[in-house]
């Protein structure tokens, strides 16, 4: 039976349970408490036990999720020294020999627009939402326009592709 099936069991048989002249609890109804008690505890025992396994598996995942972004920080690494190691040399191209991957070093390619930490612009460079947060599109269209934006510049990065 589960604890559902001894729970209504326990209940239906309470007004049957007790001796009338008395009010002592009869054995019948001793047995019966002592099954729901016994069920409950084991509900209770495996809610515990999926407790821990969740926590242990909680353990696990930042465990995985740790090495996951050791390994991507590597990797980023990497690139990062092949990238500066191949502007050094003056070499744009890589291949390996059977043609199964390609880095291209592109220089200055990827460009993006750095915002110094509480700079205030004037109400024409920022987006619309209130309160009133720096555009990065309109900023870098207005240094391209030729004028100067204090606090903000466009920054020219490298961009090594690798496929």
């Amino acid at each position: 039976m589960n604890l559902y099936q001894l729970t209504d069991y326990f209940v239906q048989s309470l007004e049957s349970s007790f001796d009338p002249d008395t009010g002592e609890a009869l054995p019948a109804f001793e047995e019966k408490r002592a099954m729901w008690g016994s069920k409950a505890r084991d509900v209770l025992a495996y809610s515990l036990n999926l407790k821990s396994d969740a926590k242990q598996l909680d353990e696990l995942l930042k465990s995985i999720k740790a090495r996951r972004d050791a390994i991507e920080n590597k990797r980023t690494r990497l690139v990062d020294y092949l990238r500066d190691n191949m502007k050094f040399s003056g070499i744009t191209e890589l291949k390996a020999n059977d043609g199964s991957f390609t880095a291209k070093l592109l220089i200055e390619r990827d460009e993006s627009i750095e915002i110094d930490e509480g700079t205030a612009f004037p109400p024409e460079l920022c987006n619309a939402p209130a309160p009133p947060s720096p555009s990065k599109s309109l900023i870098r269209a207005a240094i391209l326009r030729g004028e100067a934006i204090a606090g903000a510049r466009i920054v020219r990065k490298d961009r090594l592709e690798i496929k």
